[in-house]
């Protein structure tokens, strides 16, 4: 949730920072379209291609709170527990009333073709088979595909199964259903790209199944899944397979959602990237430094330090720009954190508490924190005199 007040009426927005807005689904390549944003000089923050509305509304707003809606009611938590552990950094207080003992099913369709693009006969087989057999329950049917959901509503109303809701995932946001089945249409005619595209479609992903309150079944052929994945790439469908092969005992890869609900800032400017350039450069060349640094960026404060001596919810929720560690036999010790403050730093009540949070941590765990105006940022003697008075300090 976001609250922005202005002037004298309040505005409250209320969307998924996991889900935002949905992608738009884009006919433009992406050739022309990066010609296209050159050419009109178009900031990478309202990239039509990479961003939904949403995301283009947090880059260009760093004031207005952002909350998340912690506690979910919908889905049996077998089925949330995948998204709450991939997208959500755990934060989610799962509530359904779902006692469901079987929520996660996986079908494989086994070696299959199709007969048209992004199609799979055998998936629309099985979810018709499924369909009739409980009729009883509320089904929902999602398929990334244009072609597979055209497929699937022809054979619905072919055997007169006009209660069964089927699209894609665009048109299930925000429905829900006692059962879903995710239909992924993948064949041996899928290629790479199909699947580069499908396989961390975040989105995607957590719409489609985040839609089901008992049952999520997902259709696909396991030996394709297996040809298009690769060990060495991240890839949160075969994750999700997997989870759903086991019933949710495989282990799930958390995904760091780019939301200031989650505790994290949803871009990296260009300004954070300058500044983290010139830090690691005057850490280089202060010659009484005699350690070897590293600097890591949007740091989980939960990480830096062990315990919440300040029972403060920012403990878990927060995050530090930038943190210099020391290496020392292998192990990496946080002795500085450093701030990168805009002018929403100087006059948003919100933004100033929240840093007035972020001071009495470090200063409960006697960790030093400097903050520093982002009109420094690109400044090289600035910043190696900010570390200079740091170390100095130290000896």
């Amino acid at each position: 949730m976001r609250r922005r007040e202005t002037g004298c009426e309040n505005a409250q927005s209320y969307e998924n920072p996991c889900q935002g807005t949905l992608n738009p689904v884009i006919l433009l390549n992406r050739i022309t379209n990066t010609q296209l944003k050159k050419k009109y000089a178009i900031s990478d923050e309202y990239d039509y291609c990479d961003n939904s509305i949403y995301k283009t509304y947090l880059a260009c707003d760093s004031v207005s709170d952002e909350v998340l809606l912690r506690n979910h009611y919908r889905c049996n938590k077998g089925i949330i527990d995948f998204n709450n552990r991939k997208y959500y950094n755990g934060k989610l207080s799962v509530l359904s009333k779902s006692t469901e003992k079987q929520p996660l099913v996986y079908v494989d369709v086994g070696d299959v073709e199709s007969n048209e693009k992004n199609t799979s006969a055998e998936e629309v087989n099985q979810i018709i088979k499924y369909c009739q057999m409980n009729k009883e329950k509320s089904i929902g049917i999602i398929t990334p595909f244009v072609n597979q959901r055209k497929y699937i509503e022809e054979q619905l109303k072919a055997n007169s199964l006009n209660d069964v809701s089927c699209g894609t995932v665009h048109a299930f946001k925000g429905d829900e259903k006692d059962v879903i089945l995710f239909s992924t249409a993948i064949t041996n005619d899928t290629n790479f790209g199909t699947y580069e595209w499908l396989k961390n479609n975040k989105e995607l992903i957590n719409v489609a199944t985040s839609r089901a309150k008992n049952k999520l079944i997902i259709l696909s052929s396991m030996k394709n899944v297996e040809r298009l994945h690769r060990e060495d790439e991240t890839d949160d469908l075969y994750e999700l397979i997997q989870y759903t092969r086991s019933n949710g005992k495989t282990e799930v890869t958390e995904k760091t959602a780019k939301s200031r609900a989650l505790g994290v800032k949803p871009f990296s400017t260009a300004i954070e990237e300058a500044f983290l350039e010139n830090l690691r450069h005057a850490l280089g060349n202060i010659w009484f430094a005699q350690n070897k640094y590293v600097v890591k960026k949007e740091v989980a404060i939960s990480h830096v330090f062990m315990d919440n001596t300040t029972n403060t919810d920012l403990f878990y929720s927060g995050r530090f720009d930038f943190v210099v560690y020391e290496v020392n036999n292998k192990k990496e010790i946080p002795v500085l954190a450093i701030e990168l403050d805009g002018k929403e730093h100087f006059e948003d009540e919100i933004v100033q508490a929240r840093d007035k949070k972020k001071n009495e941590i470090c200063k409960a765990h006697q960790l030093e924190l400097i903050r520093v105006e982002n009109s420094y940022a690109r400044r090289y003697n600035h910043i190696k005199d900010i570390l200079s008075n740091y170390f100095s300090g130290l000896r």
